[in-house]
Protein backbone atom coordinates (compact mmCIF):
# COMPACT_ATOMS: atom_id res chain seq x y z
CA UNK A 1 0.00 0.00 0.00
CA UNK A 2 1.38 3.39 -1.02
CA UNK A 3 0.87 5.84 1.86
CA UNK A 4 1.58 9.58 1.96
CA UNK A 5 1.69 11.62 5.15
CA UNK A 6 1.24 15.33 4.41
CA UNK A 7 1.74 18.14 6.93
CA UNK A 8 -0.30 20.91 5.31
CA UNK A 9 1.06 24.46 5.23
CA UNK A 10 -0.40 27.83 4.26
CA UNK A 11 1.88 30.86 4.34
CA UNK A 12 0.30 33.16 6.93
CA UNK A 13 2.27 36.10 5.55
CA UNK A 14 0.62 35.63 2.14
CA UNK A 15 3.96 35.62 0.28
CA UNK A 16 3.61 32.16 -1.18
CA UNK A 17 6.92 31.10 0.29
CA UNK A 18 7.56 27.86 2.07
CA UNK A 19 8.79 28.20 5.63
CA UNK A 20 12.24 26.63 5.81
CA UNK A 21 12.90 27.79 9.33
CA UNK A 22 14.09 25.94 12.40
CA UNK A 23 10.69 24.57 13.42
CA UNK A 24 9.15 22.02 11.08
CA UNK A 25 6.12 19.76 11.71
CA UNK A 26 6.97 16.39 13.21
CA UNK A 27 3.69 14.54 12.80
CA UNK A 28 4.96 12.90 9.60
CA UNK A 29 7.87 10.99 11.22
CA UNK A 30 5.61 10.04 14.15
CA UNK A 31 2.85 8.58 11.95
CA UNK A 32 5.44 6.86 9.76
CA UNK A 33 6.77 5.14 12.87
CA UNK A 34 3.28 3.79 13.58
CA UNK A 35 2.75 2.25 10.13
CA UNK A 36 3.36 -1.44 9.48
CA UNK A 37 6.19 -2.69 7.28
CA UNK A 38 3.88 -3.53 4.38
CA UNK A 39 3.23 0.18 3.81
CA UNK A 40 5.36 2.05 1.28
CA UNK A 41 5.55 5.40 3.08
CA UNK A 42 6.36 8.90 1.85
CA UNK A 43 6.50 11.84 4.27
CA UNK A 44 5.54 15.12 2.58
CA UNK A 45 6.43 18.26 4.49
CA UNK A 46 4.32 20.90 2.73
CA UNK A 47 5.97 23.49 4.98
CA UNK A 48 9.28 22.87 3.17
CA UNK A 49 8.13 21.93 -0.36
CA UNK A 50 4.96 21.32 -2.35
CA UNK A 51 3.83 17.71 -2.72
CA UNK A 52 4.88 15.98 -5.92
CA UNK A 53 1.56 16.29 -7.71
CA UNK A 54 2.54 13.64 -10.29
CA UNK A 55 2.55 10.86 -7.67
CA UNK A 56 -0.42 8.72 -6.73
CA UNK A 57 -1.17 6.98 -3.45
CA UNK A 58 -3.60 4.48 -1.99
CA UNK A 59 -3.97 6.29 1.34
CA UNK A 60 -3.15 9.87 2.28
CA UNK A 61 -2.91 11.08 5.88
CA UNK A 62 -3.24 14.86 6.22
CA UNK A 63 -2.71 16.98 9.31
CA UNK A 64 -3.49 20.67 9.67
CA UNK A 65 -4.40 23.46 12.04
CA UNK A 66 -7.48 25.57 11.45
CA UNK A 67 -5.90 28.21 9.22
CA UNK A 68 -4.50 25.53 6.88
CA UNK A 69 -7.79 23.67 6.47
CA UNK A 70 -8.82 25.10 3.11
CA UNK A 71 -5.59 23.84 1.58
CA UNK A 72 -5.99 20.49 3.34
CA UNK A 73 -9.43 19.84 1.83
CA UNK A 74 -8.18 20.90 -1.60
CA UNK A 75 -5.22 18.50 -1.39
CA UNK A 76 -7.64 15.82 -0.22
CA UNK A 77 -9.91 16.38 -3.21
CA UNK A 78 -6.95 16.31 -5.59
CA UNK A 79 -5.75 12.90 -4.40
CA UNK A 80 -9.26 11.45 -4.04
CA UNK A 81 -9.86 12.18 -7.72
CA UNK A 82 -6.72 10.16 -8.42
CA UNK A 83 -7.85 7.11 -6.49
CA UNK A 84 -6.60 7.72 -2.96
CA UNK A 85 -8.56 7.60 0.24
CA UNK A 86 -7.80 10.50 2.55
CA UNK A 87 -7.69 10.82 6.34
CA UNK A 88 -7.57 14.09 8.29
CA UNK A 89 -6.13 14.52 11.78
CA UNK A 90 -5.07 17.49 13.88
CA UNK A 91 -6.80 20.20 15.88
CA UNK A 92 -9.34 21.14 13.20
CA UNK A 93 -10.34 17.52 12.72
CA UNK A 94 -10.69 17.06 16.47
CA UNK A 95 -12.73 20.14 17.27
CA UNK A 96 -14.92 20.34 14.15
CA UNK A 97 -15.27 16.79 12.74
CA UNK A 98 -18.76 17.57 11.41
CA UNK A 99 -17.34 20.32 9.17
CA UNK A 100 -14.41 18.16 8.03
CA UNK A 101 -16.26 14.92 7.26
CA UNK A 102 -17.61 15.82 3.78
CA UNK A 103 -14.12 16.41 2.38
CA UNK A 104 -12.24 13.34 3.66
CA UNK A 105 -12.84 9.62 3.70
CA UNK A 106 -12.07 9.48 7.42
CA UNK A 107 -11.51 11.92 10.29
CA UNK A 108 -9.31 11.07 13.28
CA UNK A 109 -10.19 12.68 16.60
CA UNK A 110 -7.36 12.72 19.12
CA UNK A 111 -3.99 10.98 19.30
CA UNK A 112 -2.44 8.83 16.57
CA UNK A 113 -0.91 6.02 18.66
CA UNK A 114 -4.14 4.01 18.97
CA UNK A 115 -5.81 5.18 15.74
CA UNK A 116 -3.29 5.08 12.86
CA UNK A 117 -2.93 1.28 12.97
CA UNK A 118 -6.70 0.82 12.85
CA UNK A 119 -7.02 3.27 9.97
CA UNK A 120 -4.43 1.60 7.77
CA UNK A 121 -5.71 -1.94 8.50
CA UNK A 122 -9.26 -0.87 7.68
CA UNK A 123 -8.10 0.86 4.51
CA UNK A 124 -6.34 -2.31 3.35
CA UNK A 125 -9.51 -4.33 4.06
CA UNK A 126 -11.74 -1.75 2.29
CA UNK A 127 -13.71 -1.05 5.46
CA UNK A 128 -12.49 2.47 6.27
CA UNK A 129 -14.73 4.13 8.86
CA UNK A 130 -15.79 7.79 8.67
CA UNK A 131 -14.57 8.61 12.20
CA UNK A 132 -11.81 7.21 14.40
CA UNK A 133 -11.63 8.39 17.99
CA UNK A 134 -8.61 7.95 20.22
CA UNK A 135 -9.08 6.63 23.72
CA UNK A 136 -6.30 8.91 24.99
CA UNK A 137 -2.54 9.13 25.13
CA UNK A 138 -0.63 5.89 25.50
CA UNK A 139 3.03 6.62 26.25
CA UNK A 140 4.01 2.97 25.79
CA UNK A 141 2.79 3.05 22.18
CA UNK A 142 4.84 6.08 21.08
CA UNK A 143 7.18 4.77 18.37
CA UNK A 144 10.66 5.91 17.48
CA UNK A 145 9.92 8.61 14.88
CA UNK A 146 11.26 7.98 11.38
CA UNK A 147 13.24 11.20 11.05
CA UNK A 148 15.77 10.10 8.44
CA UNK A 149 13.37 10.45 5.44
CA UNK A 150 12.92 14.15 6.18
CA UNK A 151 16.44 14.88 7.43
CA UNK A 152 17.10 17.11 4.40
CA UNK A 153 13.91 19.06 5.10
CA UNK A 154 14.96 20.15 8.57
CA UNK A 155 17.36 22.80 9.78
CA UNK A 156 17.61 20.74 12.97
CA UNK A 157 16.81 17.16 11.97
CA UNK A 158 17.08 15.65 15.47
CA UNK A 159 13.61 16.65 16.66
CA UNK A 160 11.91 14.98 19.61
CA UNK A 161 8.55 15.08 21.40
CA UNK A 162 8.88 14.17 25.08
CA UNK A 163 5.50 15.32 26.44
CA UNK A 164 2.16 16.17 24.91
CA UNK A 165 -0.13 19.07 25.78
CA UNK A 166 0.27 21.65 28.54
CA UNK A 167 -1.00 21.88 32.13
CA UNK A 168 -2.15 25.48 31.66
CA UNK A 169 -5.47 26.50 30.13
CA UNK A 170 -4.76 29.81 28.39
CA UNK A 171 -7.97 31.28 27.06
CA UNK A 172 -6.79 31.77 23.47
CA UNK A 173 -4.75 28.59 23.01
CA UNK A 174 -5.74 25.83 20.59
CA UNK A 175 -4.57 23.30 23.19
CA UNK A 176 -7.27 24.55 25.54
CA UNK A 177 -9.79 24.07 22.74
CA UNK A 178 -9.03 20.38 22.37
CA UNK A 179 -8.88 19.87 26.14
CA UNK A 180 -6.21 20.63 28.75
CA UNK A 181 -3.89 17.72 29.45
CA UNK A 182 -0.15 17.26 29.95
CA UNK A 183 1.04 13.72 29.27
CA UNK A 184 4.56 12.65 30.19
CA UNK A 185 6.67 9.90 28.68
CA UNK A 186 9.16 7.90 30.75
CA UNK A 187 12.47 9.71 30.42
CA UNK A 188 14.29 6.56 29.29
CA UNK A 189 12.05 6.39 26.18
CA UNK A 190 12.99 9.96 25.30
CA UNK A 191 16.66 8.99 25.53
CA UNK A 192 15.86 5.95 23.37
CA UNK A 193 14.45 8.22 20.64
CA UNK A 194 17.48 10.53 20.76
CA UNK A 195 19.97 7.67 20.43
CA UNK A 196 17.93 6.01 17.68
CA UNK A 197 17.60 9.34 15.89
CA UNK A 198 21.33 9.96 16.05
CA UNK A 199 22.00 6.51 14.60
CA UNK A 200 19.50 7.03 11.78
CA UNK A 201 20.95 10.43 10.92
CA UNK A 202 24.50 9.03 10.99
CA UNK A 203 23.43 6.35 8.52
CA UNK A 204 21.77 9.03 6.36
CA UNK A 205 25.02 10.99 6.21
CA UNK A 206 23.88 13.97 8.28
CA UNK A 207 26.74 16.11 9.63
CA UNK A 208 27.95 15.30 13.11
CA UNK A 209 27.27 18.73 14.56
CA UNK A 210 23.61 18.46 13.52
CA UNK A 211 23.36 15.14 15.34
CA UNK A 212 24.25 16.95 18.59
CA UNK A 213 21.53 19.60 18.29
CA UNK A 214 18.08 18.65 19.58
CA UNK A 215 14.87 20.60 19.24
CA UNK A 216 12.12 19.47 21.60
CA UNK A 217 8.77 20.03 19.93
CA UNK A 218 6.71 19.93 23.09
CA UNK A 219 4.25 22.74 23.69
CA UNK A 220 5.63 23.05 27.22
CA UNK A 221 8.56 20.77 27.97
CA UNK A 222 8.72 21.90 31.61
CA UNK A 223 5.04 21.65 32.48
CA UNK A 224 6.02 19.20 35.23
CA UNK A 225 9.19 20.53 36.89
CA UNK A 226 10.10 17.33 38.73
CA UNK A 227 9.95 15.34 35.49
CA UNK A 228 11.79 18.14 33.65
CA UNK A 229 14.71 18.02 36.08
CA UNK A 230 14.89 14.27 35.57
CA UNK A 231 15.02 14.79 31.81
CA UNK A 232 17.76 17.40 32.09
CA UNK A 233 19.94 15.07 34.14
CA UNK A 234 19.36 12.25 31.63
CA UNK A 235 20.47 14.51 28.77
CA UNK A 236 23.75 15.55 30.38
CA UNK A 237 25.74 12.35 29.67
CA UNK A 238 24.55 12.40 26.04
CA UNK A 239 26.65 15.53 25.37
CA UNK A 240 23.89 17.19 23.34
CA UNK A 241 22.80 20.80 22.94
CA UNK A 242 19.09 21.52 22.93
CA UNK A 243 16.27 24.03 22.85
CA UNK A 244 12.60 23.88 23.80
CA UNK A 245 9.36 25.78 24.34
CA UNK A 246 8.87 26.61 28.00
CA UNK A 247 6.75 28.88 30.16
CA UNK A 248 7.87 32.04 31.93
CA UNK A 249 8.09 30.48 35.39
CA UNK A 250 11.06 28.41 34.18
CA UNK A 251 13.25 31.32 33.09
CA UNK A 252 12.32 33.13 36.31
CA UNK A 253 14.04 30.33 38.27
CA UNK A 254 17.79 30.94 38.20
CA UNK A 255 18.75 27.65 39.83
CA UNK A 256 16.77 25.82 37.17
CA UNK A 257 18.49 27.83 34.42
CA UNK A 258 21.88 26.78 35.80
CA UNK A 259 20.84 23.12 35.68
CA UNK A 260 19.47 23.50 32.15
CA UNK A 261 22.67 25.07 30.82
CA UNK A 262 24.81 22.46 32.52
CA UNK A 263 22.72 19.77 30.83
CA UNK A 264 22.94 21.29 27.33
CA UNK A 265 20.13 23.83 27.00
CA UNK A 266 21.11 26.81 24.86
CA UNK A 267 17.81 28.38 23.75
CA UNK A 268 14.19 28.54 24.87
CA UNK A 269 11.05 29.98 23.36
CA UNK A 270 8.70 31.66 25.83
CA UNK A 271 5.32 33.20 25.10
CA UNK A 272 5.72 36.53 26.90
CA UNK A 273 2.51 37.65 25.13
CA UNK A 274 1.95 41.14 26.54
CA UNK A 275 3.07 44.02 28.74
CA UNK A 276 -0.58 44.96 29.38
CA UNK A 277 -1.80 43.52 32.72
CA UNK A 278 -5.42 43.66 31.55
CA UNK A 279 -4.64 41.44 28.58
CA UNK A 280 -2.59 39.06 30.72
CA UNK A 281 -5.46 38.65 33.19
CA UNK A 282 -7.97 38.15 30.38
CA UNK A 283 -6.07 35.37 28.61
CA UNK A 284 -5.76 33.36 31.85
CA UNK A 285 -1.98 33.06 31.84
CA UNK A 286 -1.01 33.33 35.53
CA UNK A 287 2.46 31.85 34.99
CA UNK A 288 3.65 35.12 33.37
CA UNK A 289 4.84 38.01 35.53
CA UNK A 290 5.29 41.33 33.73
CA UNK A 291 7.23 42.86 36.60
CA UNK A 292 9.87 40.10 36.48
CA UNK A 293 10.41 39.98 32.72
CA UNK A 294 13.60 42.03 32.69
CA UNK A 295 15.16 40.01 35.50
CA UNK A 296 14.20 36.68 33.93
CA UNK A 297 15.57 37.56 30.48
CA UNK A 298 18.80 39.02 31.93
CA UNK A 299 19.55 35.99 34.10
CA UNK A 300 18.79 33.62 31.21
CA UNK A 301 21.38 35.33 29.02
CA UNK A 302 23.87 35.52 31.88
CA UNK A 303 23.47 31.76 32.33
CA UNK A 304 24.12 31.23 28.60
CA UNK A 305 20.56 30.58 27.42
CA UNK A 306 19.01 32.62 24.61
CA UNK A 307 15.39 33.65 25.18
CA UNK A 308 13.29 33.81 22.02
CA UNK A 309 9.81 35.17 22.63
CA UNK A 310 6.62 36.21 20.92
CA UNK A 311 4.09 38.93 21.68
CA UNK A 312 0.41 39.45 20.93
CA UNK A 313 -1.51 42.66 20.37
CA UNK A 314 -4.98 42.46 21.89
CA UNK A 315 -7.89 44.05 20.00
CA UNK A 316 -9.89 43.76 23.22
CA UNK A 317 -7.57 45.57 25.66
CA UNK A 318 -4.86 47.43 23.71
CA UNK A 319 -5.17 50.96 22.37
CA UNK A 320 -2.99 52.92 19.95
CA UNK A 321 -0.78 54.32 22.69
CA UNK A 322 0.01 50.89 24.08
CA UNK A 323 0.84 49.48 20.63
CA UNK A 324 3.20 52.37 19.94
CA UNK A 325 4.86 51.85 23.33
CA UNK A 326 5.94 48.28 22.50
CA UNK A 327 9.50 49.20 21.39
CA UNK A 328 10.10 50.93 24.73
CA UNK A 329 8.72 47.95 26.67
CA UNK A 330 10.90 45.58 24.65
CA UNK A 331 14.01 47.63 25.37
CA UNK A 332 13.17 47.92 29.06
CA UNK A 333 12.80 44.16 29.51
CA UNK A 334 15.92 43.37 27.47
CA UNK A 335 14.22 41.33 24.75
CA UNK A 336 14.50 44.19 22.21
CA UNK A 337 13.19 42.22 19.20
CA UNK A 338 10.62 39.42 19.49
CA UNK A 339 10.35 36.59 16.99
CA UNK A 340 6.85 37.83 16.14
CA UNK A 341 4.13 40.27 17.17
CA UNK A 342 0.81 38.75 16.22
CA UNK A 343 -2.83 39.54 16.92
CA UNK A 344 -4.63 37.90 19.81
CA UNK A 345 -6.85 35.62 17.79
CA UNK A 346 -9.92 33.65 18.91
CA UNK A 347 -9.14 30.36 17.15
CA UNK A 348 -12.41 28.50 16.58
CA UNK A 349 -13.16 26.15 19.44
CA UNK A 350 -11.19 28.04 22.09
CA UNK A 351 -12.84 29.62 25.15
CA UNK A 352 -11.86 33.01 23.73
CA UNK A 353 -13.70 32.25 20.49
CA UNK A 354 -16.81 31.07 22.35
CA UNK A 355 -16.78 34.18 24.51
CA UNK A 356 -16.55 36.51 21.53
CA UNK A 357 -19.15 34.55 19.56
CA UNK A 358 -21.64 34.70 22.46
CA UNK A 359 -21.77 38.50 22.47
CA UNK A 360 -25.18 39.92 21.45
CA UNK A 361 -23.30 42.48 19.36
CA UNK A 362 -21.04 41.17 16.58
CA UNK A 363 -17.41 41.44 17.72
CA UNK A 364 -15.78 39.83 14.70
CA UNK A 365 -14.93 41.53 11.44
CA UNK A 366 -17.29 40.81 8.55
CA UNK A 367 -16.64 37.94 6.12
CA UNK A 368 -13.73 36.53 8.09
CA UNK A 369 -12.35 33.43 6.41
CA UNK A 370 -10.87 30.49 8.27
CA UNK A 371 -7.40 31.20 6.86
CA UNK A 372 -7.61 34.64 8.53
CA UNK A 373 -7.49 32.90 11.94
CA UNK A 374 -3.73 32.50 11.74
CA UNK A 375 -2.83 35.26 14.27
CA UNK A 376 -1.29 37.38 11.48
CA UNK A 377 -4.59 38.87 10.30
CA UNK A 378 -6.92 40.81 12.61
CA UNK A 379 -10.30 39.09 12.99
CA UNK A 380 -11.85 41.08 15.86
CA UNK A 381 -13.13 44.65 15.94
CA UNK A 382 -10.77 46.65 18.17
CA UNK A 383 -12.49 47.76 21.35
CA UNK A 384 -10.31 50.73 22.29
CA UNK A 385 -9.41 52.32 18.96
CA UNK A 386 -10.97 52.80 15.54
CA UNK A 387 -10.13 49.93 13.22
CA UNK A 388 -8.00 51.98 10.82
CA UNK A 389 -6.10 53.67 13.66
CA UNK A 390 -5.46 50.33 15.40
CA UNK A 391 -4.01 48.79 12.25
CA UNK A 392 -1.99 51.91 11.43
CA UNK A 393 -0.42 51.81 14.90
CA UNK A 394 0.37 48.11 14.46
CA UNK A 395 1.94 48.64 11.04
CA UNK A 396 4.04 51.58 12.23
CA UNK A 397 5.19 49.77 15.36
CA UNK A 398 6.15 46.63 13.45
CA UNK A 399 8.40 48.68 11.17
CA UNK A 400 10.06 50.25 14.20
CA UNK A 401 10.56 46.97 16.06
CA UNK A 402 12.12 45.13 13.13
CA UNK A 403 14.25 47.96 11.76
CA UNK A 404 17.88 46.84 11.19
CA UNK A 405 19.33 49.16 13.89
CA UNK A 406 17.11 47.54 16.53
CA UNK A 407 18.17 44.06 15.49
CA UNK A 408 21.81 45.11 15.74
CA UNK A 409 21.13 46.66 19.14
CA UNK A 410 19.65 43.36 20.36
CA UNK A 411 22.76 41.50 19.26
CA UNK A 412 24.99 44.09 20.91
CA UNK A 413 23.17 43.46 24.20
CA UNK A 414 22.85 39.67 23.91
CA UNK A 415 26.13 38.49 22.49
CA UNK A 416 28.56 39.77 25.16
CA UNK A 417 26.45 38.16 27.88
CA UNK A 418 26.15 34.83 26.05
CA UNK A 419 29.82 34.70 25.04
CA UNK A 420 30.97 35.63 28.54
CA UNK A 421 29.34 32.36 29.60
CA UNK A 422 30.97 30.54 26.68
CA UNK A 423 27.62 29.91 25.03
CA UNK A 424 28.72 29.99 21.37
CA UNK A 425 25.74 27.96 20.18
CA UNK A 426 23.26 30.42 21.73
CA UNK A 427 25.16 33.31 20.14
CA UNK A 428 25.00 31.63 16.73
CA UNK A 429 21.27 31.02 17.12
CA UNK A 430 20.77 34.66 18.04
CA UNK A 431 22.64 35.81 14.93
CA UNK A 432 20.58 33.48 12.75
CA UNK A 433 17.31 34.58 14.33
CA UNK A 434 18.06 38.26 13.76
CA UNK A 435 19.17 37.55 10.19
CA UNK A 436 15.78 36.06 9.22
CA UNK A 437 13.45 38.07 11.47
CA UNK A 438 11.95 41.09 9.73
CA UNK A 439 8.74 42.86 8.77
CA UNK A 440 8.29 43.04 5.02
CA UNK A 441 4.61 42.64 4.12
CA UNK A 442 3.58 41.94 0.56
CA UNK A 443 1.88 44.82 -1.31
CA UNK A 444 -1.85 44.93 -0.82
CA UNK A 445 -1.98 43.36 2.63
CA UNK A 446 -4.60 44.98 4.83
CA UNK A 447 -4.04 42.71 7.88
CA UNK A 448 -7.84 42.81 8.20
CA UNK A 449 -10.09 39.76 7.90
CA UNK A 450 -12.40 39.77 4.92
CA UNK A 451 -10.20 42.12 2.90
CA UNK A 452 -6.67 40.74 3.32
CA UNK A 453 -4.88 39.28 0.33
CA UNK A 454 -5.70 35.65 -0.45
CA UNK A 455 -3.21 32.92 0.43
CA UNK A 456 -1.27 32.29 -2.79
CA UNK A 457 -0.82 28.52 -2.41
CA UNK A 458 -2.53 26.51 -5.15
CA UNK A 459 -3.34 22.91 -6.01
CA UNK A 460 -2.94 22.10 -9.73
CA UNK A 461 -6.49 20.97 -10.42
CA UNK A 462 -7.48 19.94 -13.91
CA UNK A 463 -10.79 20.63 -15.58
CA UNK A 464 -12.17 17.14 -15.02
CA UNK A 465 -11.34 17.19 -11.28
CA UNK A 466 -14.83 18.57 -10.63
CA UNK A 467 -18.22 17.14 -11.49
CA UNK A 468 -19.84 20.57 -11.57
CA UNK A 469 -19.16 24.25 -11.05
CA UNK A 470 -20.93 23.98 -7.71
CA UNK A 471 -18.45 21.32 -6.59
CA UNK A 472 -15.49 23.41 -7.74
CA UNK A 473 -16.75 26.40 -5.76
CA UNK A 474 -17.36 24.22 -2.70
CA UNK A 475 -13.80 22.90 -2.76
CA UNK A 476 -11.94 26.03 -3.84
CA UNK A 477 -13.80 28.91 -2.18
CA UNK A 478 -12.53 30.24 1.16
CA UNK A 479 -14.36 28.91 4.20
CA UNK A 480 -16.33 31.67 5.90
CA UNK A 481 -16.45 31.88 9.70
CA UNK A 482 -18.49 35.11 9.97
CA UNK A 483 -21.23 36.70 7.89
CA UNK A 484 -21.37 40.17 6.35
CA UNK A 485 -22.23 41.66 9.77
CA UNK A 486 -19.45 39.88 11.65
CA UNK A 487 -21.65 37.26 13.31
CA UNK A 488 -20.26 33.77 13.69
CA UNK A 489 -21.93 31.31 11.31
CA UNK A 490 -23.91 28.50 12.98
CA UNK A 491 -21.57 25.63 12.04
CA UNK A 492 -18.77 27.15 14.12
CA UNK A 493 -20.78 27.46 17.31
CA UNK A 494 -20.78 23.69 17.90
CA UNK A 495 -17.47 21.96 18.53
CA UNK A 496 -16.05 19.00 20.41
CA UNK A 497 -13.77 18.84 23.41
CA UNK A 498 -11.35 16.15 22.27
CA UNK A 499 -9.62 15.23 25.49
CA UNK A 500 -12.44 14.67 27.89
CA UNK A 501 -10.40 11.68 29.00
CA UNK A 502 -13.00 10.20 31.35
CA UNK A 503 -15.58 10.04 28.56
CA UNK A 504 -13.02 8.77 26.06
CA UNK A 505 -11.97 5.85 28.23
CA UNK A 506 -15.60 4.90 28.97
CA UNK A 507 -16.38 4.88 25.25
CA UNK A 508 -13.28 2.75 24.58
CA UNK A 509 -14.45 0.16 27.14
CA UNK A 510 -17.93 -0.09 25.63
CA UNK A 511 -16.77 -0.05 21.98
Amino acid sequence: MRVAIISVFTDYHRKGRHHRGGLQPQIGPLIAGLLPDWCEVEIVNDTWDDPDWSKTYDLVFLSCVHADWDRARQISHYYRRRGARTVLGGSMAGTYPHLCAPYFDAVVIGDPEDTVGRVVEDARANRLQPVYRSAGYFADRVPVPRIAPVARQQVFPLSVEATRGCPYACDFCALTAVGTRHALRPVHTVVRDILAGQAALREAGVAGWKRRLIVFYDNNLAGNLRWFRELCLALKPLDVLWGACLTFNVIANRDLLKLMYDCGCRAVFVGLETFNPDTLADITKPQNNIGKMAQAIAQSRDEGILVIAGLIVSPVHDDEAYIRSLPDHLDACGLHVPSFVSFETPIPGTPFFDRMAASPQPLFLPNANLYDFSAYTLVLQPHKAPLDAFLAAYHETMRRIYAPPRRLAKLADDLPRLLRRGSWTAAALDLGDMWVTNFDPVPGRTFMAGTDTLPPETVPFERDDFDSEAQRLDICSPTLVTDEEGRVLPGWRRHEKVFNLEALRKSAVTA
